[in-house]
């Protein structure tokens, strides 16, 4: 096994790599490890919005492609150059409708996703406050019944 023959090319086992190979995979792991995030960290509904009017607003203005402009800023073979967008644009015109099709639904999709997003965090953060509430009420009947007594 440690040497098999794959259509004419031969295999090597880690084994027989040797040092190189070694230090290279141990490499990748110690990047993989380190890329990993350590804590999960909870994004804002301000950050989903900031997000939203980013990213994915982009994704909004920049989805139709068959709305790029066809003119050219060259002084020498603008209109060439003109002609020959417009000729590419044709024979492209029904692959452009279908991606900017799925382009717009990306992007409703990305805005809908982020707007549900920021809704749960929302929802979360009043679960939390109640949680809170909840726990500081119980505790605080708990800890004058473990007040000793005064006793005189």
């Amino acid at each position: 096994m440690a040497r098999e023959r794959v259509q004419g090319v031969r295999t090597a086992s880690v084994e027989e790599s040797g040092a190189p190979q070694r230090l290279i995979a141990a490499r990748l792991r110690q990047t993989a490890s380190a890329a990993e995030p350590s804590h999960f960290e909870p994004m804002t509904p301000f950050s989903v919005e900031q997000w939203l009017a980013g990213d994915a607003g982009h994704l909004h203005r920049a989805f139709d492609l068959t709305a790029i402009p066809t003119s050219s800023d060259r002084r020498h073979g603008a209109q060439i150059v003109v002609a020959l967008k417009r000729a590419i644009r044709r024979l492209l015109s029904p692959l452009l409708d279908v991606q900017s099709s799925l382009n717009g639904a990306n992007a409703r999709t990305v805005t809908f996703l982020l707007r549900q997003l920021a809704a749960q965090a929302r929802s979360i953060e009043a679960l939390e406050q109640q949680v809170a509430e909840l726990r500081a009420h119980s505790e605080t009947p708990a800890r004058q019944a473990a007040k000793p007594q005064r006793q005189d």
